[in-house]
């Protein structure tokens, strides 16, 4: 039974990848932290205008 040769991706390029998708991820966070108030308002906002949608939508 012959051998295959499978391209498996080496551990050290997705330990790198991970790095820098975690420093990506932590300048976003510091980037948006001061503005993390207004998105959760807006996005409770959001949540609510869709409930009322549904609930129209559903009852009316």
């Amino acid at each position: 039974m012959p051998r295959r040769m499978y391209n498996l991706q080496q551990p050290s390029m997705s330990r790198e990848k991970n790095l820098v998708l975690i420093l990506l991820a932590v300048i976003v966070a510091l980037i948006l932290w001061n503005s993390f108030w207004s998105l959760a308002k807006l996005a409770l906002f959001i949540a609510i205008v869709y409930m009322i949608y549904y609930a129209l939508k559903r009852y009316f």
